[in-house]
């Protein structure tokens, strides 16, 4: 989902739905080497009219160009892998969220829904 379509989406959740919420956060991944920046979150918080809260979440994430393995033939020593990311491109995806109970989310699938 581009950056414009996402729009239009926020656009019609704050005009069709009440209590609609807008945030941005970092997405931070835990590595070996301490905590990484891996790209962003947008999310989206809203009423449905028909009763229960929504949250969809829209990961932005820069493309891999590269993927290099590194490999040493030394005893006790493991492989690594390094990525080169594009810094213009981004590759976003779209998770859908239902509340449950107080502050707890269950995600939305095709296979939930009978589809």
């Amino acid at each position: 989902m581009n950056d414009d379509k996402w729009q239009e989406l926020v656009d019609a959740a704050q005009k069709h739905f009440k209590y609609v919420q807008l945030s941005h956060e970092d997405l931070i991944l835990e590595t070996s080497d301490g905590s990484q920046k891996q790209g962003t979150q947008d999310i989206l918080i809203f009423d449905h009219p028909q009763g229960g809260k929504y949250k969809l979440v829209r990961e932005n994430r820069p493309v891999v160009l590269e993927k290099k393995e590194l490999y040493s033939h030394r005893a006790g020593q493991g492989a690594q892998t390094q990525y080169k990311f594009s810094e213009t491109d981004f590759s976003h995806k779209l998770k859908v969220y239902k509340e449950v109970d107080f502050d707890e989310w269950e995600e939305v699938t095709l296979d939930k829904l009978g589809l």
